[in-house]
């Protein structure tokens, strides 16, 4: 089962889609399809597949009810994998029915956010697959674009990903920034559980001397950044060995190398800004099928 540190992404509404899907059809057509309109009659009906060019994960579905609600229900269409479902490459993801004119406008809006997602989706797939096996948690971050944070995150689920904190509201993160200010991650750590009773409290140290402050600063969590591995690994024994009930998260330049060795490290998290940062767009086509 996935895990996440506060609530995973395992859903997301309509309403999730809709503010952004919004901006993306007045983005892209503010007027009108120019080309469409001169070529084709709007009583023109056609048919249309969503087909794959790679293998992949699907995740964005959603998006096209959007488009159909603001393209005035103009479409009829199945989804034939559901988010988070695999697929290989030549499978055919969707079908849609309905106006040409309409099934023109919502095609590149549609490609983005199933690109986009779908793209997301696969890569995390291939780093929980390839380096997740033996417990070790794929963690997003809020490395995300602005607006995108819930559906990049979503996208990490429904890769086989885990959830870090959606924001700032629901999990405290303590990080150098903070701690530059305070002698020791006490006072922080205390502060902000007496405040927020109930929320997660993180952490965030670069280097083996503050692991015991931030062992018997009453954290729930330790995030280890910018370690070495060879730090890593220490910082993981003294921890499983003096406090395993705390959680413990790694971050900062993790590379296959590391993730490598880090897969053996049970109930660990790694976080990777670069499942949603620096995303590649999966390779799907939506092709017009002629009677």
């Amino acid at each position: 089962m996935k895990r996440a540190y506060t609530h995973p992404i395992s859903s997301v509404t309509y309403q999730d889609y809709e503010t952004l899907v919004s901006l993306a059809w007045q983005e892209d057509c503010p007027d009108e399809d120019i080309t469409a309109v001169s070529l084709f009659s709007p009583e023109k009906r056609a048919r249309a597949s969503l087909n794959a060019r790679e293998p992949g994960i699907l995740c964005g579905s959603g998006a096209l009810e959007v488009l159909n609600v603001l393209s005035g229900d103009s479409i009829r269409y199945e989804f034939f994998k559901k988010d988070s479902e695999a697929f290989a490459k030549g499978d055919t993801l969707l079908k849609i029915e309905g106006s040409l004119i309409g099934i023109l406008r919502i095609e590149r809006i549609l490609l983005n956010f199933l690109q986009y997602l779908s793209g997301i989706s696969t890569r995390t797939g291939e780093v929980v697959s390839k380096y997740g096996k033996n417990g070790l948690m794929i963690l997003d971050t809020r490395k995300t674009l602005p607006g995108y944070r819930k559906l990049a995150k979503y996208a990490v689920y429904c890769g086989g990903g885990s959830n870090h904190r959606l924001n700032l509201s629901e999990m405290a993160v303590i990080k150098d920034n903070h701690l530059a200010m305070y002698s020791s991650a006490h006072e922080p750590v205390n502060t902000i559980k007496a405040k927020f009773p109930g929320r997660l409290v993180e952490v965030e140290i670069d280097s083996l001397s503050q692991l015991e402050d931030a062992i018997t600063s009453g954290t729930d969590a330790i995030l280890l950044d910018n370690f070495s591995l060879e730090d890593m690994k220490a910082a993981y024994t003294i921890l499983k060995q003096k406090a395993p009930n705390i959680q413990v998260e790694f971050s900062g330049g993790i590379t296959p190398e590391k993730l490598e060795a880090l897969s053996n490290f049970t109930g660990a998290g790694a976080s990777m800004g670069y499942l949603t940062h620096t995303t590649r767009f999966l390779d799907l086509g939506l092709d017009i099928e002629h009677d």
